[in-house]
């Protein structure tokens, strides 16, 4: 039996959705070759608005946007279905970016619909870049989240780059692709990673240089640069999987 690795395919960053049939479940799809099935990826956040802090160092959090670059993402399979099958459980598919979304939507964004070998998804992998596109306000940047901090705006921004492996929750069934349409949903609980006092507290971001906007960043000039760190690490642990 061959044995093959990894299948790279390139793909353009945004709008993907236009590109590719829709999602669904419905078993035996017309169109997919025995032996295949289709896999949409999308991603998505949740947020509610919530007060953070306590007494008077309290602050009133709603977000506008949260915007994110990806370079790649990875499928990682965990065995395969069938005996003639070229994937193992080390194989991987690997599709290139970059991928730059807006999460807080209120449907799920899709990133890419594929068709792909019957198999048991054991993991997504993808990789936060820094974004190379002039033309868009997450340049230089791999996430941004805009809102207001008591009706004051404020920006959180970090630059970082590093690849992110998430698994599907304790208790939720893997995805298997089998002859028929699935859909993953890569979530950001931002809900959790506002409430994560006191390592996050937005309550004490500060407005440094006065100009009206609080900027929290890994070199910002408002002073925040820990809380960026601590934000940084707070939306890496609220990432998980969800069937879609």
């Amino acid at each position: 039996m061959n044995s093959l690795k990894k299948i790279t395919f390139g793909l353009m960053a945004v709008g993907l959705s236009g590109a590719f049939l829709a999602c669904s479940s419905d078993d035996d799809s017309p169109g997919i070759p025995d032996g295949q099935g289709r896999l949409s990826i999308s991603a998505q956040a949740n947020y509610t608005p919530m007060v953070v802090g306590k007494g008077m160092d309290n602050a009133l959090i709603e977000l506008s946007s949260f915007k994110v670059n990806f370079s790649e993402i990875e499928i990682e399979y965990d065995g395969i279905i069938d005996e003639d099958s070229i994937y193992d459980g080390d194989d991987e598919i690997e599709l290139k970016g970059p991928f730059e979304i807006d999460l807080l939507s209120d449907n799920p964004v899709q990133l890419i619909n594929i068709q792909l070998p019957n198999g048991k998804i054991e993991e997504i992998e993808f990789e936060f870049e820094k974004s190379s596109n002039a033309q868009s306000n997450l340049y230089g940047k791999s996430m941004q989240m805009e809102g207001t901090i008591n009706g004051n705006p404020f920006i959180f921004w970090h630059d970082f780059e590093e690849e992110i492996e998430v698994e599907f929750e304790d208790g939720t069934p893997n995805t298997v692709v089998y002859n028929d349409e699935n859909g993953i949903i890569i979530h950001f609980d931002l809900t959790a990673v506002l409430d994560a006092t006191p390592t996050v507290n937005l309550a004490n971001a500060v407005d440094g240089n006065g100009n009206g906007i609080i900027e929290i960043g890994p070199n910002d000039t408002d002073g925040n640069q820990a809380l960026a760190q601590a934000m940084k690490q707070a939306i890496k642990a609220q990432i998980d999987l969800l069937d879609d």
